[in-house]
Parts: structure tokens; C-alpha cells; sequence
């Protein structure tokens, strides 16, 4: 009786090598698929082959490869020898005559493969994974099946005048990814004979040369601040029906884009915030990982810490802040939430602009750059020239102090009132809850109008 293991990292960690002779150990998850312990632990994988004969091959060491990798590259020799295909023989042939142009093209992969095995080698963030599927599944879906090297340097050009009809950025994007994908391939792809396989350049080479990019004006969107209260109070006092009921989605919409505003935080990073990253004893808000790969820990005003505050009453077991469907989703996509404001005021925004308002707001206050910088999470000390970068330390009572000022003029009083005063409704207790709901607000405004 054959003993099997189920093999595992911490399991295969465990395994002492052996001094002298070998010793197996045959997985009980992918049959076939084992470790053989000598002074080294080497992965193989063995079966019985079609014409009755056993067969066994090593895949790598233990170290080189893990135990992912080897289980999916065991997976694949299985099936070639379950039909039949000897992989010793075969990669005797490959080395005899590799060379040939046929045998090299086998080992070329199409484009929707070449990117397949980026993205597995690849650290990339969230967005970037978004943004990459959406130029294979979208803008390149017609090459797919294309060898990446048959790409050639005027269907590049083609391809990215036709995508620049669509979108100047995203043409952009899309060459960016190809480029990637292509040159990653081509770094890899080894003969045995330590040989590279791709030798041609990356085709959107031709971009650079014909200088084809596309010019992309950087927007310079923000909220001015003869707009600014105008903005802050119809976000106040708009209804979003259900997110006044007593519950985890109590005034999303308000909340999430008045944190944006009042923190310089991206989209992304507030839509994914965590509870774990909200300190509410001293009122500290972490961001981790955002764009520059550095963490963003900040002091939060005296209003958002009010709101969060507020809001961590209802959360319940929700890991995220603004939370999703489930407890363990976040909201995504609230670009309703902007238009309706848009619609009520007038003032056209992104989410970004958003971002670049919190910054103007305080470059108008004369906080001082240093802080700035600290606030919306630049980096500090990429100037050579600046030398006064290592002497600048800048105080968490400083981010504090510039956070209240900051709130302090996108918030007018009145708008302060109508967060600090919220009603909140059980779900279907009370009928006509707009109605009451824009009463109780109208009472508020009315006091400063008196």
C-alpha cells in the first residue's frame, strides 16, 4: 500500500533531509504528484503510461519552486503523459534540435497566455489587475490568440489609433500594458541552452519612435471656494433614501464624500478604508499602502472624527467602514451619489477634484508646504536640491491643527449643525421619512437665517 501525505508548505518544512538514500513522499491531493528527501528536496512527478510502461520526472528543488508551482507544472506533465507523451523523450528532442523555428514558436505564448503569466508572477495592486483585464478583455480581445511576437509595429500604430478615438488616456494605457506584457515575457522565455527565445523588441517600441503617445492634459478640477458651501451643505441636506435608517448604511453617501474631501484621500483608499485603521480613542485615520507604497497615518478633525465616531455605532461586525452588500464587502462606485450633487448644485466634480480641493484649500490657508506634502501623502525628499527636506520635521499637532482648518472651511456652520443633528429612522417605522426628514433639516437652516 502506497503511504500518501498530503503535502503542504509547513508539511514539507517539517521533512528532514536524509544523509544517505532517499525517501518519498507521494501527495494525496494530486495523485502522481511527490517529494523525494536526500540531501535536498526535489519535486517529481511519476505514472504509468499508456503503453504500460512507469515513468518519472523531476520538476525542480524544493526552494526553486513552490510547492504552487509545482503542483501546477506536475498537473500539465501528468496530462501529457496520461496521453501518452514521454517528457524525458520530449525534452531529449527539444534539446537536440530547439533551434528549429517550429519549436521555438511552441514555446511562444499568445498574448492572453503572455499576460496570464504576468499577472501570476506580478505584484500588482488592486487597481492596476482592473485596469490591465480591462485592456485584454476590452481594447486587445481581438488579439488574444495572437502569438505575442506576430504583434507587429503597425498594428501597433493601428491599434492605437483606433483606441485614441475611443479614449486618448486609455489608448495610452493599452500600450503601456502591451509593452509590459511583451518585454516580462521576453525576459523569461530561456532555451536550454540559456538561450533567449523572444529576441525582437517589444513592437510599441514604435510609439516612442514615431513619438505617436498621446498628449494628456493633467486635470486641474477642484471646488472653488465661492463653491465650496454651496457643495458641503446640498451634500448635507440631500435624501438618499435608505441611508437614513438606523442601520450600517446610515448616511453613506454624506459620509463617504465628505471624508474624501476632508482627508485628500483617493476613491479607491476610501472606499476600502477599515475599521482596524480608525482610531477613535485618539482620533487617528490610516491609510495602508496607497499610491506611493508609503502608509498614510493622519489626525482627523474635529467634524470626521464626529461622523466616524457616529458611524462606528451602527457598524456591527463590518470590517470596512463604508460597507458593502456583506459584512467583509465595501461600496464601490459612487458615482450616483456625485451626480446627484452635481444636479442639486450645479458644481461639476470628480472624486479627484475632491482630492485636489482638500489641497488647495490648504495651500489658501498657508499651511506650510512641508505639511501639505505630509497631508495628501507625497513624497518628501525626492528633490536632491532641497536640502531643507531632512531638517523639516512636521508634528502630528500640526496635521491637526490644518485638518480643523481645513474642515473649517468646507464645513460652514450650518452644515456642522446638520451632521452633529442627524435623525436617523427604524426601516419602515415611520411614514413620509423625507418629508420629516427635510422638515428636520429646514428647522436647522432656518436658525441661521433668523
Amino acid at each position: 500500500m502506497i503511504q500518501r501525505y498530503k503535502l503542504t508548505k509547513t508539511f514539507i518544512d517539517t521533512i528532514p533531509l536524509e544523509e544517505t538514500g532517499s525517501k518519498f513522499y507521494r501527495d494525496s491531493v494530486t495523485i502522481g504528484f511527490g517529494l523525494i528527501a536526500t540531501k535536498s528536496k526535489t519535486y517529481f512527478v511519476e505514472t504509468r503510461m499508456p503503453d504500460g510502461r512507469n515513468k518519472r520526472k523531476s520538476i525542480g528543488k524544493h526552494g526553486v519552486y513552490t510547492l504552487e508551482q509545482a503542483r501546477t507544472e506536475a498537473k500539465k506533465i501528468l496530462l501529457m503523459m496520461h496521453q501518452g507523451i514521454d517528457p524525458v523523450a520530449q525534452k531529449r528532442q527539444l534539446k537536440s534540435d530547439f533551434k528549429s523555428e517550429k519549436e521555438a514558436n511552441e514555446l511562444i505564448p499568445t498574448l492572453e497566455q503572455a499576460y496570464e503569466v504576468y499577472k501570476s508572477k506580478k505584484k500588482l495592486s488592486a487597481n492596476t489587475i482592473n485596469a490591465y483585464d480591462r485592456c485584454a478583455n476590452d481594447y486587445f480581445k481581438d488579439w488574444k490568440n495572437i502569438k505575442i511576437t506576430e504583434i507587429t509595429q503597425k498594428m501597433t500604430l493601428n491599434k492605437h489609433m483606433d483606441l485614441s478615438v475611443r479614449s486618448l488616456a486609455q489608448a495610452n494605457l493599452a500600450m503601456k500594458f502591451l509593452s509590459a506584457v511583451y518585454n516580462f515575457n521576453a525576459s523569461i522565455l530561456y532555451n536550454d541552452n540559456d538561450e533567449k527565445i523572444i529576441t525582437e523588441k517589444s513592437p510599441v517600441g514604435v510609439i516612442y519612435k514615431e513619438k505617436k503617445w498621446n498628449k494628456i492634459k493633467r486635470r486641474k478640477g477642484y471646488i472653488r471656494a465661492d463653491q465650496i458651501h454651496d457643495w458641503s451643505l446640498a451634500v448635507c441636506t440631500t435624501w438618499w433614501a435608505g441611508n437614513q435608517n438606523l442601520n450600517h448604511r446610515a448616511y453613506t453617501n454624506q459620509d463617504f464624500l465628505l471624508l474624501l474631501i476632508l482627508t485628500g484621500f483617493r476613491r479607491e483608499e476610501g472606499e476600502t478604508l477599515e475599521w482596524a485603521n480608525v482610531d477613535l480613542k485618539y482620533g487617528t485615520i490610516k491609510i495602508q499602502d496607497p499610491k506611493n507604497h508609503e502608509d498614510l497615518l493622519l489626525p482627523m478633525g474635529e467634524m470626521l472624527w464626529y461622523i466616524l465616531a457616529e458611524r462606528k455605532k451602527l457598524a456591527g461586525n463590518n470590517k470596512y467602514v463604508f460597507a458593502g452588500d456583506t459584512p467583509d464587502s465595501h461600496i464601490v462606485d459612487k458615482r450616483e451619489a456625485r451626480h446627484t450633487i452635481t444636479e442639486a448644485t450645479g458644481i461639476e466634480f470628480t472624486f479627484h477634484d475632491l482630492r485636489r480641493t482638500f489641497g488647495t484649500i490648504a495651500n489658501s490657508l498657508a499651511i506650510g508646504s512641508y505639511t501639505i506634502k505630509k497631508l495628501i501623502n507625497h513624497m518628501v525628499g525626492d528633490d536632491d536640491n532641497d536640502v531643507t527636506d531632512g531638517y523639516v520635521q512636521v508634528t502630528f499637532d500640526d496635521l491637526r491643527k490644518a485638518m480643523n482648518m481645513i474642515e473649517n472651511v468646507v464645513l460652514s456652520d450650518v452644515s456642522k449643525s446638520l451632521i452633529k443633528n442627524r435623525i436617523y429612522f427604524e426601516q419602515k417605522s415611520i411614514r413620509n421619512m423625507q418629508e420629516k426628514w427635510i422638515e428636520h433639516n429646514n428647522t436647522i437652516i432656518s436658525r441661521y437665517h433668523e
